[in-house]
């Protein structure tokens, strides 16, 4: 089997995913990490006509029983690119590696940190993962890799992974692959599943299979979820081994995500999604979010909120929170300055009002500042942001001042 880049949903997050199978030694287990870096979290710097970016990437597997790291590996990567605006993050580029680990069977909490060598900002994930001691199960599975493209090259799979747990842009469906353990020769019988917690929402088929002379057989199969009646939420995709369809089944389970209109990397940090609220909500909303002791408890709290200011209840979908951090993500990839998009003076107004109606881009005469003026013609608005450094960050200026206290409010349904 063999593997291409992996790839991650467009985002501005970390992306991180895992992958556990038997090892070479009796003791021992492979774990793979994928991490997904966007551009878009890096700042680049210009140097003869390209512009380059470093990071350091730090991994560490902590036993979650004695608290002890087993395992840790750390990395610097050089990125390089020619045009400023993939560099700026205005598309979905991402730095993707694969690291590979050998530990033995246990449960394991997987700290993953990039540190930005130029601005020294940091980002951080976390996975959880427990490993079984495969030879001492009469049949095994290893863990389950998302895979979105399956490509067949000189009698041999090629396979593409995809390190995010959010599948809303996986519309045709994904692939589950996995490994399967028990005695050489053995025949089995396998099949994937979708679940809402213990509820089975798409099977497949039984595919039979057989284990080589070690005992194992790689394997995958389709999974096309009925995401049109699904609504976003954490879901399971569940693989199943059995000796025959009536017997006795084992099965390993991988969480996924479903979001519309939003990638899951706003769930993934709900602390910086709370925050982003700033827009719509009032502080004191914000504030009582943030002051929930848990993560649990913060992201059921912004639920609710964004629960309050749907504006088709009783729909599947939240057009509101869709549009707003369509907003965000907008704002991020595109006003990005010394600062993110979101918590610049364009992306306040951008995510308040939206796009403009117009835009026009200037330069001032007198002082070659660079001027660039939005203009609401709805609203019978103009906003003017002048470049006073520069270096592309433009603020309001006080001839046209945006009032802190105007909220987002969703316009699509009268």
């Amino acid at each position: 089997m063999l593997w291409t880049s992996a790839l991650a949903n467009t985002s501005d997050e970390l992306q991180v995913a895992t992958m556990h199978v038997r090892g070479s030694t009796p003791d021992s287990c492979r774990l793979d990490v994928f991490v997904g870096v966007p551009y878009s979290m890096l700042q680049f710097a210009a140097a003869e006509r390209m512009f380059v970016a470093t990071y350091r990437l730090s991994i560490s597997v902590r036993d979650t029983l004695t608290r002890r790291i087993v395992e840790e590996r750390s990395l610097e990567r050089t990125l390089t690119q020619a045009d400023r605006s993939i560099a700026q993050g205005a598309t979905d580029a991402t730095d993707v590696t694969q690291t590979v680990l050998s530990v033995p069977p246990g449960s394991y909490r997987i700290d993953v940190v990039v540190t930005d060598q130029l601005s020294n900002r940091q980002r951080r994930a976390t996975r959880r993962v427990t490993i079984p001691n495969y030879r001492r199960a009469d049949v095994a599975l290893s863990g389950v890799l998302l895979v979105s493209r399956i490509e067949e090259r000189n009698r041999r799979y090629v396979l593409t992974p995809y390190i995010n747990d959010d599948i809303s842009g996986l519309g045709e469906g994904f692939f589950a692959f996995f490994e399967v353990y028990a005695a050489a020769g053995r025949q089995l019988y396998v099949r994937g599943k979708v679940l809402d917690s213990a509820t089975a929402l798409y099977t497949t088929a039984w595919h039979l299979l057989r284990t080589d002379s070690t005992g194992c057989a790689q394997h995958f199969v389709r999974i096309v979820p009925p995401t049109e009646r699904m609504p976003q939420g954490r879901y399971i995709v569940r693989i199943e081994a059995a000796s025959d369809t009536a017997g006795g089944i084992v099965w390993s389970d991988r969480v996924i995500e479903l979001r519309y209109g939003a990638s899951s990397s706003i769930f993934a940090d709900i602390t910086r999604a709370i925050r982003q609220l700033r827009y719509i909500a009032t502080q004191a909303e914000i504030d009582s979010m943030l002051a929930k002791p848990t993560d649990a408890e913060r992201r059921t709290a912004f639920e609710q909120f964004w629960k309050e200011h749907d504006p088709t209840p009783g729909t599947l979908r939240n057009e509101a929170f869709e549009e707003y951090y369509a907003r965000v993500d907008y704002a991020n990839r595109n006003f990005r300055s010394y600062t993110e998009g979101w918590l610049t003076d364009m992306g306040m107004v951008y995510i308040v009002l939206g796009e403009p109606s117009s835009v026009e881009r200037r330069v001032n005469p007198y002082d070659n500042r660079s001027i660039i003026i939005w203009t609401y013609a709805q609203l019978n608005r103009r906003y003017i942001f002048i470049d006073n450094t520069g270096f592309g960050d433009y603020r309001l200026s006080p001839s046209t001042p945006f009032f802190l206290n105007e909220k987002y409010r969703y316009r699509g349904v009268q």
